[in-house]
């Protein structure tokens, strides 16, 4: 039940506000429980494995986690590989708890075998689940946390940046809106140069000002202002835009998933 319960906090994009953790969760076993037959009763039971929960990342403890992971890991550079070539990603210094929580999963392999879940072209794509059996347990070893926003005005939805998602906001109260990330959830911005009028339609249409000098970046290779203030942006593309391209031009279902896997893994860089 505890794994299930995971399930629905967890593998969706825009989950529910998380609920909080139990003292330990638990795994079964591998080895097997040998049986007396004279009296029924179990011998050498295996012990199960605890995970205690002050080795779990937690709403309560994510910020101290996360800042004393980054101060002792100080990488920058990601690799996401794919069966379309590479993605190199800086990660920026500006947003450290995300920069933190995306090491510490690529670290621990959590995107290993993990899938391009959520493709639109012309936008983006998204990453960082999966189908996978295990990956309730890789979640439960980790912990069920939401990473604090870490929104900076200079950090815009250009074309390659990466951010994580956030919950879904059903509602636009200030006093309500939620802007912490999913843990696990990221993506990149694929969509290419805006024109003005476009812009100015999406000004209009989200009650949004998008500045003169974001506009000019947007004219010059793309993005997503809309995304603006509303989810963080951590990092860009350095190279490999052109397999981002690749991928989202997959054909997908009608819920914008890839009829074929699209898995990744990710390496540490420097």
């Amino acid at each position: 039940m505890k794994y299930i319960f995971l399930f629905l906090s967890l593998i969706f994009l825009f989950s529910c506000d998380n609920q909080p953790p139990k003292d330990y969760y638990t795994e079964k076993s591998s080895n097997p429980v040998k049986i007396d037959t004279n009296s029924n009763k179990a011998i050498n039971k295996a012990p199960k494995k605890v995970i205690k929960k002050n080795n779990l990342l937690t709403n309560q403890n994510v910020k101290k986690k996360l800042t004393d992971f980054g101060i002792k890991n100080k990488e920058e550079k990601i690799l996401i590989r794919t069966e379309f070539g590479d993605i190199k990603i800086r990660l920026y210094k500006n947003t450290p708890l995300h920069r933190a929580n995306f090491l510490l999963l690529a670290k621990s392999n959590f995107f290993d075998s993990t899938i391009f879940y959520r493709v639109i072209r012309n936008f983006m794509i998204q990453g960082g689940n999966s189908d996978s059996n295990n990956m309730l347990q890789k979640m439960a070893k980790i912990g069920l946390y939401r990473v604090p926003p870490e929104i900076n005005s200079k950090n815009i939805h250009k074309r390659g940046a990466l951010a994580m998602a956030v919950q879904e906001q059903y509602y636009k109260d200030p006093t309500k809106i939620n802007l912490s990330s999913s843990p696990y959830n990221f993506y990149i911005i694929q969509k290419g140069p805006l024109s003005d009028t476009y812009m100015d339609k999406i000004e209009i249409k989200y009650n949004i000002t998008i500045p003169e000098s974001n506009r000019k970046i947007y004219r010059k290779i793309g993005g997503s202002p809309h995304l603006d203030n509303e989810y963080t942006v951590f990092g860009e593309v350095i190279s490999g835009l052109s397999v981002v391209d690749k991928i989202s031009k997959q054909i997908t279902n009608g819920k914008n998933r890839p009829l074929k896997n699209i898995y990744l893994s990710v390496e540490v860089l420097d």
